[in-house]
């Protein structure tokens, strides 16, 4: 019996209607927007603040607790004209999560 044909790693990654590369452009996106986030926020808070998705409109941030959620819950409309200025111009919302690391 032979074995199915795997496809080739770099086939997967390039074909641009494919689920891998999606993956990997949102990966790419989100880390973008995390490096944003971390240039805004001082070093207390950007260590426990990450990007954690995109959806539709809306950026979530996880952060590994109650305590920085609401630090950041505080200054989330100013985080959201910063993004705003910084091209991000579709961006309607920002939620808070709390994720522990």
């Amino acid at each position: 019996m032979s074995r199915p044909s795997t496809p080739n790693l770099n086939k997967l990654i390039s074909d641009p209607s494919g689920d891998v590369k999606s993956l990997l452009d949102q990966l790419a996106k989100i880390q973008t927007l995390n490096n944003t986030l971390q240039s805004k926020l001082n070093a207390t808070l950007s260590k426990h603040c990450r990007v954690v998705n995109l959806r539709k409109n809306t950026l979530v941030i996880a952060t590994d607790s109650a305590a920085w959620a609401n630090k950041i819950r505080f200054q989330t409309p100013d985080l959201l004209s910063f993004f705003r200025e910084s091209g991000y111009f579709g961006l309607a919302s920002i939620e808070v999560i709390v994720q522990p690391r």
